[in-house]
């Protein structure tokens, strides 16, 4: 399992949990406004998932991205919107 701690004391695996939830939710909420066929969308996602949960990992690292309430309140916020945009 990876406990490890960054520089600031952020443990990593929260934070590569934090940041694949929160580029899902914005790839979901994404996903409607494609127009490509509907056998492509799926694939196109999953593929940018892994690339872009990198990217944002690395700039929460940089940035010294911390848990407190204002994250995770975004991140369920994203995820309300995900089921908004999906019920729509």
């Amino acid at each position: 399992m990876l406990a490890t701690l960054s520089h600031r004391g952020i443990r990593l695996d929260k934070l590569m949990l934090f940041h694949l939830l929160l580029v899902t939710s914005w790839l979901l909420i994404i996903a409607p406004f494609f127009h490509s066929t509907v056998n492509q969308v799926p694939v196109l996602l999953s593929s940018a998932l892994v690339p872009l949960t990198c990217i944002s990992i690395l700039f929460g690292l940089k940035l010294g991205h911390g848990f407190n309430k204002k994250s995770y309140s975004f991140l369920f916020a994203s995820w309300m919107l995900v089921w908004l945009t999906q019920l729509i």
